[in-house]
């Protein structure tokens, strides 16, 4: 007799009550939460009388100053807000079924993002969602692990291979490199060493840095630990952290901060005035490429970003 007054009950409760009722305890108050749910407060006082009826008991003290939970309303709660979090998880679910997805991260890169626009340009077709989400290495690596990802665009430094391999088995990935290129820095025209083709030891003490994430494989991080030939290097200042590329560029653009980069992987340079200096001449010592589940197919629109990627890297 109880389990088919629980059904009974179940099949009567409906999302948008258990919303307003949630909503309404966590304001106290019907009007409030009519104000946050977009509607009027005598339809969330209809939706809530609605619940308390198919439930058999009040669910809010009425006070003059507002609303409280009753003790049974607490225990209810709980019970609706998980409700209303699985409701919404399955709904995405459903979603999803009917969308295909590219989840994609990167290190911060505007040739990244413009190699995405064209990508998109190209292939968006109905039902298709894209995502691009810009982040450290390290990062990368656990939203990928954690399939937050489908692909991770990382640049890192040869000599760091050991540890980064480390970190990728760790998370059962592996990493396919694209291409190799140079730790350069990156000066504007407002940097006293603009105009300049090499960068004296002293001179490289004085810069401060802007840099467009900071973690174990960053590429200012290696640099001040030794260089090429295994000297020690001076501890270089970073004065800004950003994840944003657009950040840093109008920074290079506006200030006299520098920033240590990978040089340009593809002859397509950004438009705007910059002073490269590589700081391992005529070394190519980043390597480019994508992290991805060890022994798991990429899916179709993956790989046909990687061949798009593949084919825009060999101009």
């Amino acid at each position: 007799m109880k389990d088919n007054r629980f059904k009974k009950v179940c099949d009567m409760v409906e999302l948008k009550q258990l919303k307003y009722f949630v909503v309404s305890a966590d304001v106290g108050s019907f009007s409030k939460a009519a104000e946050i749910l977009y509607t009027t407060q005598p339809n969330v006082s209809k939706a809530i009388k609605a619940l308390e009826d198919h439930l058999g008991f009040d669910l809010f003290l009425r006070k003059s100053r507002g609303i409280l939970l009753s003790t049974r309303g607490k225990h209810v709660y709980e019970y609706a807000c998980k409700a209303i979090e699985n409701i919404e998880m399955l709904t995405s679910f459903s979603q999803v079924d009917r969308i295909e997805t590219l989840q994609i991260s990167s290190n911060p890169s505007a040739w990244m993002a413009k190699i995405f626009a064209d990508f998109y340009n190209q292939f968006h077709v109905e039902r298709l969602h894209f995502q691009l989400y810009s982040a450290s290495v390290e990062e990368i690596i656990k939203r990928v692990a954690s399939y937050q990802d489908e692909l991770g665009f990382v640049y890192v430094m040869h000599n760091q291979n050991t540890a980064f391999q480390y970190a990728l088995g760790r998370n059962h990935l592996e990493f396919v490199e694209l291409k190799k290129t140079q730790v350069v820095l990156y000066l504007g025209q407002l940097h006293p060493l603009y105009r300049e083709q090499e960068i004296a030891e002293d001179e490289l003490k004085k810069l401060k840095l802007v840099q467009c994430y900071e973690d174990e494989f960053d590429l200012n991080n290696y640099w001040r630990i030794t260089n090429s030939q295994g000297k020690d290097m001076p501890t270089l200042e970073s004065v800004v952290i950003t994840n944003s590329d657009c950040v840093m560029q109008q920074l290079l653009q506006t200030t006299d901060l520098a920033n240590i980069s990978s040089g340009y992987i593809t002859d397509q340079v950004d438009e705007k005035k910059l002073n490269g200096i590589p700081l391992y001449e005529k070394e190519n010592v980043v390597m480019f490429g994508y992290v991805r589940r060890k022994s798991e197919d990429l899916s179709d629109w993956g790989q046909q970003f990687i061949t798009f990627i593949s084919e825009k890297l060999k101009k």
